[in-house]
């Protein structure tokens, strides 16, 4: 049985995938909620119907139909009757708004013609940035491979780096171009 998450580096779209070996007809829903599971679906409610013979599923969704376009995304895997499916939850980070800071951070570099402290003040940024969305990533991989008990500190602990690093962005680049 496997849940997976995905997002698209342009991030257009999460991808869900489901591989569940059902005995019987299974009716399923998709809870889709921001890193405080405050719930984003806006206007997606994907239900799927699993039998013994289904196939992996995969679940392209969106992001602009959802609530939220940056940040931390959870799914939760539950039958129609709102049971969470054991390892049924997964989370992805999406950090669009701050590539593109990252991107006119490195142009600025690449324009510079000299070992100036503009220069080096880009770098430092760009290795700031870069750095903590390393780290954010690799919270909410945590989050995914641990114990349900464990999760919400990995999952705070990625949103802080996030929120870190477009606090930096937003101080000095303009992200969201």
């Amino acid at each position: 049985m496997a849940l997976t998450l995905n997002a698209a580096d342009s991030c257009k779209f999460l991808t869900v995938g489901i591989n569940y070996q059902v005995t019987s007809s299974t009716n399923f829903v998709i809870e889709i909620l921001d890193w405080q599971e405050n719930d984003i679906s806006g206007t997606v409610n994907p239900v799927f119907t699993l039998t013994p013979a289904s196939p992996h599923i995969t679940y392209p969704i969106p992001v602009d139909l959802l609530n939220i376009s940056n940040g931390i995304i959870t799914i939760i895997l539950k039958t129609q009757a709102g049971n969470e499916i054991p390892g049924g939850k997964k989370s992805v980070l999406l950090h669009c708004d701050i590539d593109c800071c990252l991107t006119k951070l490195t142009n600025e570099l690449i324009d510079c013609a000299c070992d100036c402290a503009k220069c080096a003040t880009s770098l430092a940024k760009a290795q700031k940035v870069f750095l903590l969305l390393k780290s954010a990533d690799y919270a909410i991989v945590q989050a995914n491979d641990s114990a349900e008990a464990q999760r919400p500190g990995f999952i705070e602990d990625g949103y802080k780096k996030y929120i870190k690093a477009k606090e930096i962005c937003d101080n000095s680049c303009g992200c969201d171009c």
